[in-house]
């Protein structure tokens, strides 16, 4: 029955640093690993396809397809807990996309007002010594522009951490993983946000359909088979002769 479920801001020579150490040599090398990783696991090849991706995350420990490539590769494999592990990562460096913005934001914030704060004390040095070659008029003008141009730009976004946003489909993987290992919960909690991110994802409803009719609730479980197939997905009929035994039907 279970078998069913299947970013760089110059600001007067302040840089604010990249989001991650790897060259470009270094991301083609881990694109061509996650490339080939996907190209073995479909062609049924889940062993080559775990090496590739590990060889990929070697690289780049938060690569978030190749991740989610190492969960399927589990899953094919029968390595439940191993795919667990692989897709909890993969949905938290989906997350982490959006901290790692705000954390952007703020070291560019944090670097534009450290640097406004030595022009203001230039600026008060040279209007205290207007005799001085630093005192001139263009001199002053100069640096009051640049404090106005510092003071002028504007947050792109909060500063405050945000999620980023993880895809129904990684919703539905590690739901998928977590009913593997009899964590039903989780993977109803899983399969619910694949639905409230994709209200037609069929295949996140049918399997929302067999979690609740494992915790007994059958009702439950017909609606979500209507919405199942209402997005044209085909569910398995066993599930749906069990639901209707269970409703009397």
């Amino acid at each position: 029955m279970r078998g069913a479920i299947l970013t760089i801001v110059l600001l007067a020579g302040v840089q604010a640093p990249p989001p991650r150490s790897t060259t470009s040599v270094d991301e083609q090398r881990a694109k061509q690993h996650d490339h080939e990783g996907w190209k073995a696991l479909d062609g049924g090849q889940a062993d080559k396809a775990l090496s590739e991706f590990q060889a990929a995350l070697q690289i780049n420990p938060e690569y978030a397809d190749a991740l989610h490539g190492l969960g399927k590769a589990n899953m094919a494999l029968q390595r439940y807990p191993d795919a667990v592990t692989a897709l909890e990562r993969c949905r938290q460096s989906y997350l982490h996309g959006g901290s790692a913005d705000a954390e952007r934001r703020m070291i560019e914030t944090n670097a534009r007002q450290t640097q406004i704060a030595k022009l203001k004390q230039e600026l008060q040095r040279a209007q205290l010594n207007p005799d001085s070659a630093t005192g001139t008029n263009t001199y002053v003008a100069n640096i009051q522009q640049q404090i106005h141009d510092l003071e002028s730009v504007r947050d792109p976004g909060s500063l405050v951490s945000e999620e980023g946003t993880v895809p129904p489909f990684i919703s539905l993987a590690l739901g998928s993983a977590y009913f593997r290992v009899d964590r039903l919960a989780d993977a109803e909690r899983m399969f619910r946000d694949a639905v409230a991110a994709d209200p037609k994802f069929g295949e996140a409803h049918s399997n929302l359909a067999l979690v609740c009719l494992l915790t007994g609730r059958a009702r439950e479980a017909d609606e979500h088979i209507r919405l199942a197939e209402e997005a044209k997905f085909k569910v398995n009929p066993e599930l749906k002769r069990r639901v209707h035994e269970a409703l009397g039907k």
